[in-house]
Order: structure tokens, then C-alpha cells, then sequence
């Protein structure tokens, strides 16, 4: 029986070997056949690796090879362009305006072969139908929320197509299908590095061309730009993890595509953090300079008070300098909703929240030690303490810990301005409700 069906199957590769010579070298529409005749080959004991089934893998290696040659340099391509006019808006906010389309019907048992239209210089080539394939299982939360830009889910959904397409060829060699995961591992692997890369750049641009001043807002397309990290962290996991039982051979320049591609993630997150936070501080390093006018001995400062008791003898006098104050309350507010809305990783926002207070404090704690030898203007005083009592408030209801909210420069800062407030009070007659002590009254204003 095994020596009748291997002649049958003789006889059928003469015609198969016929089709397949005139198909075109741009066409992938053959490779259905081969996962047919693969599927039933290497299950039956007789024909598994027989005369025939090696015949065909001869046959299909050379496509299957230039097939992913062809996937890798399109994918680079997309990347490539698709990173140069990137908006950066959210995939869901992109599909959200996109018009509902009546879809036509699908074959849907049409096997998953990615279509890969690859134009050939000096020809007219007619492409093959895009043939249908699974969904991947993470799919449907591009839809569901949030999630990263245009090109990099593009991206993923691409070498997911792409791996499920040679795991599914179920290649019977077992050296051969080794150096076909070896290689969509390291595809997977440079193409996910170059977008991490990318990211990160972008980043750091957009932060460097935005505003320094209190009128800073966090835009939903640098939350994006975290978001695309956070899936680069998946997908790489999925995309480059080697399986249970793979060795790696330190002698064959083997590498753990994975590992690698986590350190990378994780250093360029922790640089995305800390441009971030290197911004928040120069905002309030602006909003220090402008305080900084009412320096005590400066020409400024007494032409200021000399003016407003003058002037408050006849009317009543607005609090002056409260309106910077309040502007970066309500900067320092809108970024933190932003990023705990738009962010997907609880893990980045903790990290840039306890970051942000720390330096910031720093700051507050280095320019209050600057003036250790002066006395600060009752304007000055004003400011600083509705900034450090709505910062210590704001980042508590953010989750920020206590032992980071009640650092030792905090202390230093909280225990200044009391002191300093107690020396306003008795010069000035009072604060006009401004204090460093806690009050129901403040927490009212603030809901």
C-alpha cells in the first residue's frame, strides 16, 4: 500500500510541479496546497518523510525563504514610513470616526497566509485576493481602549500574521522549521527594536518643541507614545520569547531575543520618565523665577510693598501673584488626570508620580535653602505654600506613598514656611487665609 501511494503520489507531482511553474514568483496562492498535503503527510507513519513529502518540502522551502525575505523588507518599509508621518493619536480615536462599511463575505476556511503585494519593476503583476486569517488573540483590544499608535499596531499585528503563517506550516525538518522560528524571532526581535527606538525619539522631540510655562499640557499622543512601550513589552514576550526546552547556544551567537528587547523597553521608558519629569521641573524653575523678583533687598520688592499699602488704604487690594499659584495647581492637576486616564501601565504612572514629587520638592527644598539668610516676601510666601500644600495634597490622592510624600526635604520645606509664616503674620497681620496648617475651609475651595 505505502509503495501504490507513493506512485499515486508520483504521478500527482507531475501536474502539481506544472502548476506551480507558472504561477508567479509574486503569488503566494499556492501555499494552501502545501499545508494540505503537509497536514496529511507527516500524520501517516508510512508517508511522513517519504519520497514525496520530501519532494515537496524541496519544492516549498526556497517560497517559504523568500516569502519571509519579501514579509521582512515590506515591514520595514511601513515602519519606516509610517513612523515619518505618525500622529501619534490613539488607534481607538483613529477608528472611532471611521465610517461603518458593509464588509463582504469571507471564505473563512481559506488557511492563514498573510498577502504581501511586492510590485516588480517592468512587470504588470496581477495580486493575489487577500485571503483571510485569525484575528490575533490581542486584537480586540486595540478597539477596546486606548492602546498605541497607527504603525505600531500595525506592526504587531503584522509579525503576529507572520509567525502564526510558519507555525502553521507545521514544517516537518526539524533543523529547517528551528531556523524559521529562529529567524521571525529575530525579525520580530530588530523590527519591535526599531520601533521602541522611534518611540522613544519622538518623545523626547515633541517634549523639547512643547511650552516650558504652566500652560504645558500633557497630550494624549505622549500617552501614546507610553502605551506603544507597554505593547512593545507584550508583543515581545509573545513575538521573541523562546518556548520551554529551547536551548540557547552561547557558541552559535544564539541570543534571547526577548531579554534583550526588556532592557531595551525598560531603559527607554525610564529616559521617556525622566524627560518628563526634567519638564515638570523646569515649569516650576519658571514659576520660581518669577517669585523670584520679590527677592528681599531688591528694587522690585520695595517699590511692590511700598505700592500695595498705599494703594490698600483706599481700596481693596487683590491677592497679587495668587494667579501663578493657581495656574500651575491646575497644570500640575491636568497632567496627573491625564496620564492616570490615558496611560496603560499602573506601574510607569507610580514610577513618574513618585519621580515628579521628589524632584519638584527638591527643587522647592534647594531654592528656600538658596534664601536661608533672607526673610521671604509675604508674596512669596503666598505662593509656596498653596504649591506645596495642593502638591503634598494632589500627589496623596494619586496613590503617591507616605514615605515618599514625608521625605526629609519635604520636612525641611514645610518646617521653613511655617516658621516663616508665623514671621508674616506678626509683621504683615495676617496671611489673608493662607496658612500652612490644615483646614476644612481650604478643603472646601479645593472640591
Amino acid at each position: 500500500m505505502v509503495e501504490h501511494a507513493e506512485n499515486f503520489l508520483a504521478l500527482y507531482a507531475i501536474d502539481m510541479d506544472a502548476a506551480l511553474e507558472i504561477q508567479s514568483p509574486e503569488s503566494w496562492d499556492s501555499f494552501p496546497l502545501f499545508q494540505l498535503l503537509n497536514d496529511f503527510l507527516r500524520t501517516d507513519y508510512h508517508l511522513c518523510n517519504g519520497k514525496f513529502h520530501k519532494h515537496l518540502q524541496d519544492l516549498y522551502a526556497p517560497l517559504v525563504v523568500r516569502y519571509v525575505d519579501l514579509m521582512e523588507s515590506s515591514i520595514a518599509q511601513s515602519i519606516h514610513k509610517g513612523f515619518e508621518r505618525e500622529s501619534w493619536e490613539p488607534v481607538k480615536s483613529l477608528t472611532s470616526n471611521l465610517p461603518n462599511v458593509n464588509l463582504p463575505n469571507v471564505n473563512l476556511q481559506i488557511p492563514k497566509v498573510p498577502n504581501l503585494p511586492v510590485p516588480v519593476a517592468g512587470l504588470s503583476v496581477n495580486l493575489p485576493q487577500m485571503p483571510s486569517f485569525s484575528t490575533p488573540s490581542w486584537m480586540a483590544a486595540i478597539y477596546d481602549s486606548d492602546n498605541g499608535s497607527g504603525t505600531s499596531e500595525d506592526l504587531f499585528w503584522k509579525l503576529d500574521a507572520l509567525q502564526t503563517f510558519i507555525r502553521d506550516l507545521h514544517w516537518p525538518e526539524e533543523e529547517f522549521a528551528k531556523h524559521l522560528e529562529s529567524r521571525i524571532q529575530l525579525m520580530s526581535s530588530n523590527m519591535i527594536e526599531n520601533c521602541v527606538k522611534r518611540t522613544r525619539m519622538a518623545f523626547e522631540s515633541k517634549l523639547t518643541k512643547s511650552s516650558k510655562s504652566t500652560d504645558f499640557r500633557i497630550s494624549p499622543s505622549l500617552c501614546t507614545m507610553f502605551n506603544v512601550m507597554v505593547d512593545a513589552k507584550d508583543q515581545s514576550a509573545k513575538l521573541c520569547a523562546m518556548e520551554m526546552g529551547q536551548e540557547v547556544k552561547p557558541a552559535s551567537g544564539t541570543k534571547q531575543f526577548h531579554s534583550q528587547i526588556d532592557e531595551l523597553i525598560e531603559e527607554s521608558v525610564k529616559d521617556m520618565i525622566q524627560l518628563l519629569v526634567a519638564k515638570f521641573v523646569a515649569i516650576l524653575e519658571g514659576v520660581l523665577a518669577k517669585i523670584s523678583r520679590y527677592d528681599e533687598g531688591t528694587l522690585f520688592s520695595s517699590f511692590l510693598s511700598f505700592t500695595v499699602k498705599a494703594a490698600s488704604k483706599y481700596v481693596d487690594v487683590p491677592k497679587p501673584g495668587m494667579d501663578v499659584a493657581d495656574g500651575y495647581v491646575t497644570f500640575v492637576r491636568h497632567s496627573q488626570d491625564m496620564l492616570r486616564d490615558k496611560v496603560n501601565e499602573e506601574v510607569y504612572i507610580e514610577r513618574l508620580f513618585d519621580q515628579w514629587y521628589t524632584a519638584t520638592m527638591n527643587l522647592l527644598g534647594t531654592w528656600l535653602t538658596e534664601r536661608m539668610d533672607q526673610q521671604l516676601h509675604v508674596y512669596q510666601l503666598k505662593i509656596l505654600i498653596r504649591i506645596t500644600k495642593k502638591k503634598y495634597r494632589d500627589f496623596r490622592l494619586q496613590g503617591v506613598l507616605d514615605s515618599t510624600l514625608n521625605s526629609k526635604m519635604y520636612e525641611t520645606v514645610r518646617t521653613r514656611l511655617t516658621v516663616e509664616e508665623a514671621s508674616a503674620s506678626v509683621r504683615e497681620g495676617g496671611m489673608q487665609g493662607i496658612s500652612m496648617k490644615d483646614s476644612d475651609e481650604e478643603d472646601e475651595e479645593d472640591d
